[in-house]
């Protein structure tokens, strides 16, 4: 019996072997708890109904932030004027440029279906001047389509050909819409077609799923809605071979805590043993490793989290730096120890942070009077 299909020529087929490609690998600790990481692009489609509207409006709220715009607004009220977010360039509102943003939570990519009714009702209401189309700029500057899926292709292409497109519209709306919200019918016809023929509709635009993503990455909600752990920190740069003035008032205090072991004034490191002097050039190292965790959480996503992490670090050291001490140096050497060693598990910087910058912190700390190595009267 032939242990091979029949009409299979095997002198074409080739068998390779599987093997998983993690097959060799152990796991991490990050992996074992997260699995695999999911790309921003793959979880926006399926986004529940309030997330996926929180997730437009950090967005806009983003373009507020860099200066687009001054207001970004939900609209509501009664009837459907093909209006969703309404966001305004001026504090003047409708009577200054403005745009609208239609945000469809579909599970497809826009059709011409799914467009050509907001763009009808538009149309026809600013053309009746319902308000808010009364006011000064009677229609928006732009009207923005998003979707988690994108516009589709026969959009893409339609919105590149601003005459097919109006071809487009006028077409369905002779066909099949003459009818525009509850009650309403309009007939293309008379005034209302001399003022569609005018109409510009180069407004009409669409953003891809990728530029959504791009823009909300620049936001301070992007790690909270879609995690993905942080960016590969930068090397820390060694502290320059002279004090800047920034770092005047912990090494002042440095000096102290070595005068008080001594039981001399020491206003500079002239004096002080091979011994003391390493310690001041590591305190130094230290310092500008913390400097640098204080750069690299300027990312907007990371708003806050280094303000927070130094309050952790004075919380765990204050108590200690606050005992009896033989003299400042003790209590010094006492803290930057015990600050090393402080479990930041819960903190949004664990996976960056070092020893180095835990420590370093303390003469952030220092540096802002919030620590101190001598007991002053």
């Amino acid at each position: 019996m032939s242990r091979h299909p029949h009409n299979v020529d095997w002198d074409y087929q080739v068998l390779t072997k599987i093997e998983p490609k993690a097959a060799s690998a152990v796991p991490t600790a990050d992996q074992v708890t997260n699995g695999i990481r999911i790309s921003p692009i793959n979880i926006l489609p399926v986004l529940p109904p309030g997330d996926w509207e929180d997730f437009t409006h950090e967005w806009l709220w983003h373009l507020k932030d860099v200066g687009v715009y001054t207001e970004v607004n939900k609209f509501s009220g009664s009837g459907d004027l093909g209006l969703d977010v309404v966001t305004f360039t001026h504090a003047d509102g409708f009577d200054a440029p403005w745009d609208s943003y239609q945000c469809k939570r579909y599970d497809h990519a826009l059709s011409p279906g799914d467009v050509v009714p907001e763009i009808v009702k538009l149309i026809y209401h600013s053309f009746t001047r319902k308000p808010p189309f009364n006011q000064g700029h009677q229609v928006p500057r732009k009207y923005v389509f998003i979707c988690p899926h994108g516009i589709g292709i026969s959009v893409g292409r339609l919105m590149k050909d601003k005459k097919s497109f109006k071809e487009a519209v006028r077409l369905a709306w002779e066909k099949s819409i003459p009818k525009v919200g509850k009650g309403i019918v309009a007939p293309l016809s008379g005034a209302l077609l001399r003022y569609f023929d005018d109409f510009d509709f180069s407004i009409f635009s669409g953003v891809a799923p990728v530029d959504l993503i791009a823009a909300h990455s620049k936001t301070p909600f992007h790690r909270m809605r879609f995690g993905g752990g942080l960016p590969p920190r930068p090397p820390v740069e060694p502290p320059p071979t002279v004090p800047v003035a920034a770092e005047s008032a912990y090494l002042r205090k440095l000096l102290e805590a070595y005068g008080d072991h001594l039981g001399k004034d020491v206003g500079s490191l002239a004096g002080l043993g091979p011994s003391m002097i390493n310690h001041y050039d590591r305190q130094r190292t230290l310092f500008y490793s913390a400097e640098s965790l204080r750069a690299f959480a300027r990312d907007p996503n990371l708003n806050g989290t280094f303000a927070a992490f130094q309050d952790d670090i004075r919380l765990g050291v204050i108590d200690t730096c606050e005992d009896q001490h033989d003299d400042g140096f003790a209590r010094l050497k006492k803290v930057i120890t015990l600050a090393g060693t402080l479990a930041l598990s819960g903190h949004a910087l664990r996976s960056v942070a070092t020893i180095a910058d835990q420590q370093g912190v303390c003469h952030q700390l220092a540096n802002d009077d919030r620590l101190e190595w001598i007991n002053k009267p």
